[in-house]
């Protein structure tokens, strides 16, 4: 039984000791508020959740390699990264494109931005269609519907890890089918 208020550094120490009361300590310390940082910059419910549940999996994973001498700061800079590389692995997501339509209103685009941001929609459409029907599927209620990974296992009555294998897959095959028309806007938007 842990005591009530040990320091940050002493549950560290007892984590990299497998103590796993002192993981949910930190755990129930620190969840919520990496939750709301999550949430405050993305928006979104389920991935905020779901970033704040990586991040803990990932301290629990490596407690034995980690030398954290500020877990606040740790917590924090580490969930900065797991957020980038989420928007950088969903770059390509409806979500986020309507973020940068919102961006770069279309009323301000010239008639040749419009025609090249409704290109891009329509090869998005057309790279959807030519994945294979269940990756699609998976793809559709991940990205689209905002599903779970549990609750579309659930629904398609499948296992976890084969719905992150097609979002896997999907998300390959749309990066790979997608790369010139992003290069396009990410230049125009630098510009």
């Amino acid at each position: 039984m842990l005591p009530q208020k040990l320091t940050d550094t002493e549950l560290l120490d007892l984590l990299r000791d497998d103590d796993e009361q002192a993981f949910r300590e930190l755990y129930d310390r620190y969840w919520y508020k990496m939750y709301v940082v999550a949430h405050r910059k993305l928006r979104r419910k389920e991935v905020a959740e779901e970033l704040a549940q990586e991040l803990f999996v990932m301290l629990w994973q490596k407690r034995d390699s980690l030398r954290i001498l500020n877990v606040p700061a740790f917590l924090g800079i580490t969930l900065k990264n797991l957020m980038v590389d989420y928007i950088r692995r969903n770059i390509l997501e409806e979500h986020y494109l309507d973020q940068l339509r919102q961006f770069f209103p279309t009323e301000t685009f010239t008639t040749t931005e419009t025609v090249q941001l409704n290109e891009l929609t329509e090869a998005i459409q057309n790279t959807l269609a030519q994945l294979p029907e269940k990756t699609r599927e998976v793809f559709i209620l991940r990205r689209f519907e905002q599903l779970s990974i549990r609750e579309i296992a659930q629904r398609l009555e499948l296992s976890e890890k084969a719905i992150e294998y097609h979002l896997s897959r999907s998300t390959t095959f749309l990066r790979q089918n997608l790369r010139d028309f992003v290069a396009v806007w990410v230049l125009y938007f630098l510009s």
